[in-house]
């Protein structure tokens, strides 16, 4: 009898461990994880805990940005349930806006065009690789080296790049879909476009600003031996450093509209240049 009991009693100990184990584990289960979990930073999540539908969101999407729906995807960003809408424009660029699954703030809005050329597919375009060639090729001589359909400021080109046989190159831009030649630039136009920045940089350093007071002429003296070498009204005067030389530039206009530029060593007086436009 003594023994049933204690039996009794040890299987009632255990079925209250198990109930007790049982509801800790259930528990742990509840707290463990949520629909926006906000572990990651895109958590997918359901959309039965927002209040925007999908189509609303797409409709917010369209508003802010034009193009055809690709994608939508349903995410927490940052524990904010967010709705990612994808759209593709006609010329091929792709804009991705987020929209807040609640109150329908439009979060973010990026293009591809963020960057300066972002690639793009052919099915987008109206134009073929070879048509582009062709029209390349008619446009400059040469070997084709390159071709890249990409997206310049919105607009669908492809760029050729082509090798003559002296060895020169030139790219050829053409529209990707009315075959437009948007721009033809050889080596050579970027040599004399460096060279040409180049010299604007050369001259801007060698006319460098002088204070007055570090030179032995004054602005009026400068004015009196320009305008006896010159007639005309005083429109302007700097004082600048051409080559290492202080030099008043003295500028004046004479009754009939010419201008006549008078350079004056800022030191010593001695004109050393006088150049005259007519209007």
């Amino acid at each position: 009898m003594k023994r049933n009991a204690l039996r009794s009693g040890i299987v009632a100990v255990a079925i209250a461990l198990s109930v007790i184990v049982g509801s800790g584990f259930a528990l742990a289960q509840g707290a463990g994880s949520s629909p926006l979990d906000g572990g990651d930073e895109d958590t997918v999540i359901t959309q039965t805990n927002v209040t925007l539908s999908e189509q609303e969101a797409i409709d917010i999407a369209t508003a802010e940005a034009s193009g055809t729906v690709e994608k939508v995807e349903f995410e927490s960003e940052d524990d904010a349930p967010a709705y990612e809408v994808e759209l593709v424009a006609s010329n091929g660029s792709e804009t991705g806006v987020t929209v807040h699954a609640n109150d329908g703030t439009v979060l973010e809005t990026e293009s591809a065009e963020d960057d300066e050329d972002a690639a793009i597919a052919q099915t987008n375009v109206t134009l073929s690789e070879q048509e582009a060639i062709d029209t390349a090729t008619a446009e400059a001589s040469g070997t084709v080296k390159k071709v890249e359909l990409e997206s310049e400021d919105g607009t669908p080109a492809y760029e050729v790049e082509l090798v003559a046989s002296n060895g020169s190159e030139t790219e050829v831009t053409v529209h990707a879909n009315d075959g437009t030649v948007l721009e033809t630039e050889s080596a050579e136009d970027e040599e004399i476009e460096e060279d040409g920045e180049m010299e604007e940089d050369d001259e801007m350093e060698d006319n460098e600003f002088v204070a007055s007071d570090t030179v032995s002429l004054s602005e009026q003296e400068a004015i009196d031996t320009a305008t006896a070498e010159a007639s005309g009204t005083v429109e302007e005067v700097e004082l600048e450093s051409e080559d290492g030389t202080p030099v008043y530039e003295v500028e004046l206009v004479a009754s009939g509209g010419s201008e006549t530029e008078v350079a004056i060593h800022a030191d010593d007086g001695t004109v050393l240049n006088t150049e005259t436009e007519d209007e």
